[in-house]
């Protein structure tokens, strides 16, 4: 775990974060995660809330 601290905050880390998120985002919308949203926390934590019911947006709503 040390060693990953130290890699991550590395000058190589956002390097290294960003690839893995690059890798990540097509692939996850290729499982069908629309494609306008990639890999948004923002949009995940939206789309959970609609699909449970604790809000009214008709676009997010999915139950």
């Amino acid at each position: 775990m040390l060693a990953l601290k130290r890699i991550l905050t590395s000058a190589w880390g956002p390097v290294i974060t960003g690839a893995i998120i690059g890798v990540l985002a097509p692939i996850l919308t290729a499982k069908g995660n629309p494609g306008n949203m990639g890999i948004c926390v923002a949009c995940f934590s939206r789309d959970i809330a609609g699909a449970l019911g604790l809000h009214r947006a008709p676009l997010v709503q999915y139950i």
